[in-house]
């Protein structure tokens, strides 16, 4: 008996030595290679085999360690490593997704550091999608980060956001947010109420509208209103019986904007 526990106390140490010693590796991952499957990942959930979830408990209490200790970047390559042991668990990739972009990102004054880490945790949960091409709930998720994180009324820097946005990636926040949210409907959502996310569509077609208005685009703006006015009398046609949200209230509101819109003169925006 003795002997078997000091086998087992050795296999955990080395274990925990592996785990450490993977962790030191992810410090010259470049950041261009997060999409790329590497075949080397399978490495640590062969070696450690039935003591996967002991050193998993053991880097969850050691990235809170970092967290609270403000070790930004080690706890960036912690995240790396949990994701790397538990690949088909959505709920490691939401919660280290949101944790950089909402909770590490508001540590920072510099809207370019509070960017580096949005923009580090939505391609983390960009990652997630890969290895989890059916989670409904990751999609709706990485949807509503698109959505929130970009809302000007919410936070200080959104409209530098969106550029950054666009000039690295080549992206739109409004047309990224709306391809997760709709992606997130066809693959049955777990702990999401199908109705939320078909709200939560309308209300990004809405918002992509004002910004399109405010930057100057009326054509843009006001096919984003003509959208969301039909996605809203789709929502009140297949819930008639939904009473949680005033539907006629926002068509009354969108209808009004529409017209406005449409009196406009069209610009073109260069």
């Amino acid at each position: 008996m003795q002997r078997k526990r000091i086998v087992l106390l050795a296999a955990l140490i080395c274990g925990i030595f592996f785990v450490n010693v993977y962790i030191a590796s992810f410090h010259e991952i470049p950041k261009t290679a997060v999409y790329r499957y590497d075949p080397s990942e399978s490495i640590p959930l062969l070696l450690l085999g039935g003591l996967r979830g002991i050193a998993v408990d053991f880097l969850w209490a050691r990235a809170i360690a970092r967290h609270e200790e403000k070790k930004y970047y080690e706890l960036l390559t912690i995240n790396n490593l949990i994701a790397k042991l538990q690949p088909d668990f959505p709920a490691v990739w939401i919660f280290q997704a949101w944790n950089m972009a909402y909770n590490i990102a508001h540590e920072w004054d510099a809207a370019r550091n509070k960017w580096k880490w949005i923009h580090t945790g939505l391609n983390f949960a960009k990652k997630g999608t890969v290895k989890n091409p059916a989670s409904g709930d990751l999609f709706f998720e990485l949807g509503y980060m698109y959505l929130h994180l970009f809302d000007h009324r919410v936070f200080k820097y959104a409209e530098y956001y969106r550029e950054q946005l666009k000039q690295e990636d080549g992206e739109d926040n409004y047309e990224a947010s709306l391809y997760w949210l709709r992606r997130a409907l066809l693959h049955d959502p777990k702990l999401h109420n199908v109705l939320a996310i078909e709200r939560t569509i309308c209300h990004a077609l809405w918002h992509a509208s004002l910004c399109a208005e405010r930057e100057g685009n009326i054509d843009k703006a006001l096919q984003y209103a003509e959208s969301a006015l039909n996605e809203w009398k789709a929502y009140r046609v297949n819930h008639p019986d939904d009473t949680s949200t005033d539907v006629n209230e926002f068509m009354s509101t969108i209808g009004k904007k529409k017209e406005f819109l449409q009196s406009l003169p069209k610009r073109d925006v260069w």
